[in-house]
């Protein structure tokens, strides 16, 4: 199973998250709306299988719009320890799926995008993919050997999360790096070029935050 979290951040571009979940919807997949979120979904008229969270931010039209359609609702306390989005993704690691993507995750708001990019690091389970994304971001958490196919010509940036990443090596990149060291608040992993088909990231201890950026 794959799951997809569409959550209230900025999302820029309607017809990238349209694409996104028209494509998905095909595969065995379960769609969470976090809350507020609502008004993209009933802007591309894309039923989700859960509306969660305190519902707080969900306007009345679009609450309508979710009851019309028999959507299923956790609602939960406004006064709560957790965002909308890691409630969402707690529910989402409990059904077990392959790969969770966390849509719509940045915006305005940089203390909710800052605690998103830090639940790649609290919810990190190695048998699970987790993507935080919106129509010119994609990140997720590395802390092993990783293959990347069909990615050409796209930037990707690697920053370090952990005090520093030891033995990087880069195969298939236009900047190849060996046995490299990177430490974490400095920018040596930022804006390389993915040249090949198939590329590798080697490293022998730490954790990564790999982010494909496009302008």
């Amino acid at each position: 199973m794959k799951i997809s979290i569409v959550t209230n951040g900025k999302i820029e571009s309607i017809p990238w998250l349209k694409k996104k979940l028209r494509e998905v919807s095909r595969e065995a997949h379960f769609v969470i709306c976090a809350d507020g979120a609502s008004k993209y979904l009933t802007e591309i008229d894309f039923v989700p299988d859960l509306l969660m969270g305190d519902l707080d931010s969900i306007d009345e039209e679009a609450k309508r719009w979710m009851e019309e359609r028999d959507v299923a609702v956790k609602k939960f306390p406004a006064k709560k320890d957790q965002t909308d989005t890691e409630i969402a993704l707690d529910y989402s690691l409990a059904m077990k799926p392959e790969s969770i993507e966390i849509l719509g995750a940045f915006g305005s708001r940089m203390d909710h995008t800052l605690a998103n990019v830090q639940l790649l690091e609290g919810y990190y389970d190695p048998d699970i993919s987790i993507k935080l994304m919106d129509g010119q971001n994609e990140l997720w958490l590395l802390e092993k050997y990783t293959k990347i196919t069909g990615r050409e010509n796209e930037n990707l940036s690697l920053i370090p999360i952990s005090e520093s990443v030891t033995g990087v090596t880069l195969k298939g990149f236009e900047y190849p790096l060996r046995d490299q060291k990177l430490l974490r608040g400095h920018t040596l992993g930022i804006s390389n070029i993915i040249k090949d088909q198939q590329a590798e990231i080697f490293f022998r201890e730490g954790r990564l935050l790999a982010v494909i950026a496009r302008d």
